[in-house]
Order: structure tokens, then sequence, then C-alpha cells
């Protein structure tokens, strides 16, 4: 049992590290600290009227950088909902996904201009951007296209009932509207508030006037990373007991349409665990299960194994059998009959890394002594059998 369990936890950390969902925690977990300490890096800035170059490039990537991991981790919620969703869904999920690549490329754009504007040499001699209307178009998508996403994204959220998902999508949603932007677009600011560190440095850090990463949102990106791996292991868990299940499924009827169905002893020396156990019988090890399947084709030369039904729960295996031949070895303590019978048989069968180690169940005996003739033959048995 303890080595089913490490297997199937490594088969689930294989499947953990292929899925859509863990990367998305990580783009979640990494984007929000990069974007957080390019946040606080400008913050530092304050209202300086000049800033070094090189660190307003180093907090600009920080913050484009950042902005554009915890975007790309929303795909996660794509990835989620998408099988809950139909036509309209998926394509309101396909257009979100267009905006995302869209805010994207604007992040990038954002970086390339950063760049080019970090090169100045002199005081206030900052190199210009060679295409400035696509450095303005990516500036607003910046800003806008952030809060477009989530709210589509949120949509999908509630459209899959997924409600922990939505609200936490909406809260970031909110906190990623630049209401102190709009307000400057629109009102004219006080010169005297723009300038100083103390209001500027509050509305930095709370995402006021900017679309970067604020300290209000990147709590919630981590927590929005830690659902998708929540979620991601649970998946990857169920699907490595799936396979295993499956697995173990293909073992048991190999074992027996093969293994004593057609007497292949090769098929029992790969599937039976050296420390395998029959519960029933108190036969041991590998061999013990070979002759437990030799003594039973001893005892019917023209044994014939049907398959009628196979259950499997975690790393058991449940399988129903129908067995006939001709009885040419004796029944219990009964001499050899002759006659052919057709009876069932149902075993449970526990797997370990896709090796047999525990067989158990039992076989219809009383019906198969009626087929034979023996049920009502009150022979007592020999010495020292019960």
């Amino acid at each position: 049992m303890a080595r089913t369990g490490r297997s199937i936890t490594l088969d689930s950390r294989a499947r953990l590290l292929r899925g859509p969902l863990f990367w998305a925690a990580v783009a979640a977990f990494v984007g929000a600290g990069i974007g957080l300490l390019g946040t606080l890096r400008r913050a530092a800035f304050g209202g300086s009227f000049y800033v070094d170059p090189t660190a307003q490039l180093l907090a600009q990537v920080q913050g484009a950088l950042g902005e554009a991991l915890v975007a790309s981790s929303s795909l996660g919620v794509v990835y989620l909902v998408w099988n809950a969703l139909r036509g309209a869904g998926r394509r309101l999920a396909l257009m979100g996904a267009a905006l995302l690549a869209l805010l994207l490329t604007a992040e990038g754009v954002g970086i390339a201009s950063a760049v080019y504007w970090s090169r100045g040499t002199s005081w206030q001699g900052y190199a210009a951007f060679p295409f400035p209307a696509l450095e303005a178009a990516a500036s607003l998508a910046v800003l806008a296209l952030p809060s477009a996403v989530l709210l589509i994204f949120t949509a999908l959220a509630l459209a899959a009932r997924e409600k922990g998902l939505a609200g936490l999508l909406f809260a970031l949603f909110l906190l990623s509207v630049p209401i102190g932007t709009i307000r400057f677009l629109f009102f004219t600011p006080d010169p005297a508030t723009m300038f100083g560190p103390g209001p500027g440095l509050v509305a930095s850090l709370l995402g006021w006037y900017s679309a970067e990463l604020s300290l209000l949102e990147a709590p919630l990106w981590v927590l929005l990373g830690a659902m998708f791996l929540r979620r991601a292991r649970g998946s990857a868990l169920v699907e490595a007991s799936r396979v295993r299940e499956k697995e173990n499924l293909e073992a048991a009827r190999r074992l027996y349409e093969e293994g004593l169905g057609r007497g292949d002893a090769s098929v029992v020396d790969e599937l039976v665990a050296e420390d395998f156990r029959d519960l029933k019988r108190g036969v041991r090890g590998k061999p013990g299960m070979g002759r437990v399947f030799s003594a039973l084709r001893k005892s019917y030369p023209d044994l014939a194994v049907s398959i009628e039904r196979q259950e499997a729960e975690g790393d058991l295996v449940t399988t129903r059998l129908t067995l006939s031949g001709t009885d040419g070895g004796g029944v219990l303590w009964y001499p050899p009959t002759g006659r052919r019978a057709t009876f069932t048989a149902e075993f449970v069968d526990r797997f370990s890394d896709g090796e047999l180690i525990e067989h158990s169940g039992q076989a219809d005996t009383a019906g198969l002594l009626r087929q034979l003739g023996l049920a009502e033959t009150h022979v007592a048995p020999p010495p020292g059998i019960p």
C-alpha cells in the first residue's frame, strides 16, 4: 500500500509539471513578486524631477514583466472552465484570450520603449522611441486591457459556476481599474500635489495612477496562483490514479486470461511480486501463485477462462470470472468425476507498481459440486482436512 501511494505521488508530480494550471500558478507567483518589486522601486522615486535612467529602466522592466506574467496566468481560468462552456461562452473566452495577447504585446512594446528611453547619456538626454504612435497605443492598452480581460474572465467563471474564482477575479478587476489615471485625464490636477513623496508614494503603491501591480493586487494574484496550484495538484493526482487503475485492470486481465487461462507462466513471473500473499490460502511469494494456477490447470486440463466484469478502486481490482473445464483432478477431497462444469469466481487483487501483492476471493464451489453430482454426496473428508 505504501509503495502504491509513493508511486502515484511520483506520477502525479510528473503530470503536475506538465499541466497548464501548474505553469499558470508559477506565472502568478513569479509575476506578483517581480511586479511588486518594480512598483516599490518606482514608488521610491517619489516626485523626483530627475531619475537615473538605469534605475528607471529596471523599475519599468520589472513592472511590465510582472504585469505580463500575472496577466498571462489568468489563462488558467480559460483552462479551468473551458469544458463547462458552450458556444457563446467559448467565443467570449477566445475574445478574452485575444485581448490578453494584445496586452502582452503592449507590455513588450513598453519594455522596448523603456530600453530606448534609458539610452540617454546626459541629464534629460533621453532617447526617443522610434515609433511614438505605437508607444502611445501600447500605453493605452496597458492601462485599459487588464480590466477588460479580467472582466471577461470573471464572466466566464460565473458561467461555469465557479463562484469563488469569480469573486477573486472581480476583486482583481476592481483593483486593476486605474482610477487615478482616469481622474487625471478628465480633471485638471492640482500642481501642488504632483510632487512630493507623501500622497504620490501611497497612490503609486495602491495602483491609483497606473496599471502596474499594486500592494493590494499582489496578494490576490498570489491567491489566484494558489487556487490554480491546488486544482492542478488535485487533477494530477486524480489522473495519475485513473491511469494506475487502468494499468491494474490490464494487469489483472492478463493474469487471468493469459496466466491462468492459457497457462503462460511468464505472465505470472512478470506480474506477481516477490512478497505476494494469498490471503485465503496462506500462500506467499511468486512461486506460490504459480503453483495455485498450475494446480487448477492440472485439475481442469481443458480449462477456459472468461472475464465477465472488472472494477478498479485505488490499488484494488475486483474481477469476476467464468471458468469451465473437465474435472480431471477432483474437487476438494472428492475424486475426479470426468464431468464438465462451468462455475464462477470473484477475486480481489491488490497491485503495487504494476505487480500483484495480495490476492483473495472465492469461487462458487457449491454450484460446481452440483454440476459434478457431488452436492448430495456425504463423504467424510480424509483425516486432517477440516
